[in-house]
């Protein structure tokens, strides 16, 4: 049984599925990647045809839904099986028009999977919310960030990973990329993280200073980590620190 994040972790795949089937790819994958709309708590991908039409995720209704220029065609997803799921996608994407077939198939692999036969099940309003307001938070966060480091960039959501992430080059050639990412190796909860960059290869030195929040990891993803429940501020603060930390060495 998965966890409430990676249920909807799954569950944003339908998502990217309907941009790998809809979109032009681009080489950095950006085609794939999700908008998260703060105020109405929704995944949605970018716009999928010439009348603007796009597949969304609703955290709070638990429910798909293909909306654009005033349509709206819905799914709810508590107690429907893997494969209802795909037959609703595949059939209201030939009744919204669109010319080539909805297809669920990807240039990447997840840690876990559903099976045809297995049901969706909502995780309930609590960790529904709770994962809202991280979301939220992260978005919050980073665009704070970005606005800080006084540069357009758009904080998306990534699939594969499915972290809030933004990248951008500073005027000093220095890369830097950050957001929030789910459990995984690095730590067994949600987590910010700022990761720095030179010449394409990852940038940290051996005698930057600890963070007063966070630590720094070097093992697989190098920079700078911290765990939400460990935040004691938002996390712009820790994004700030990171950075200013590794430029200052």
């Amino acid at each position: 049984m998965p966890t409430p994040i990676q249920s909807i972790h799954l569950i944003a795949q339908y998502l990217t599925a309907a941009a790998i089937s809809f979109l032009e790819p681009k080489e950095d994958d950006s085609h794939t990647n999700l908008g998260f709309v703060r105020q109405a708590a929704r995944l949605e991908t970018h716009p999928l045809n010439s009348a603007g039409l796009k597949l969304c995720f609703s955290y709070a209704d638990f429910t798909l839904l293909w909306m654009g220029d005033g349509l709206e065609a819905i799914c709810e997803l508590d107690g429907k099986t893997h494969a209802q799921v795909l037959d609703w996608l595949t059939e209201s994407a030939i009744g919204l028009g669109f010319e080539k077939p909805y297809k669920y198939n990807f240039h990447y692999e997840l840690p876990y999977s559903w099976a045809k036969d297995d049901k969706l099940s909502t995780p309930g309003s609590a960790a529904l919310n709770q994962l809202i307001n991280q979301r939220r938070a992260a978005q919050i966060a980073s665009e704070a960030f970005a606005t800080y480091l006084g540069k357009q960039v758009a904080v998306r959501v990534w699939p594969h990973h499915f972290d809030t992430g933004a990248y951008l080059t500073l005027d000093s050639g220095l890369g830097v990329g950050w957001g929030m990412a789910i459990p995984d190796e690095v730590e067994a909860q949600m987590y910010f993280y700022l990761s720095c960059y030179k010449d394409g290869q990852s940038f940290l030195p051996e005698d930057v200073s600890e963070l007063n929040q966070g630590r720094w990891h070097r093992d697989g993803f190098t920079g700078g980590v911290l765990a939400l429940a460990d935040a004691q501020t938002d996390g712009f603060s820790f994004f700030k620190e990171a950075l200013e930390l590794i430029r200052g060495n």
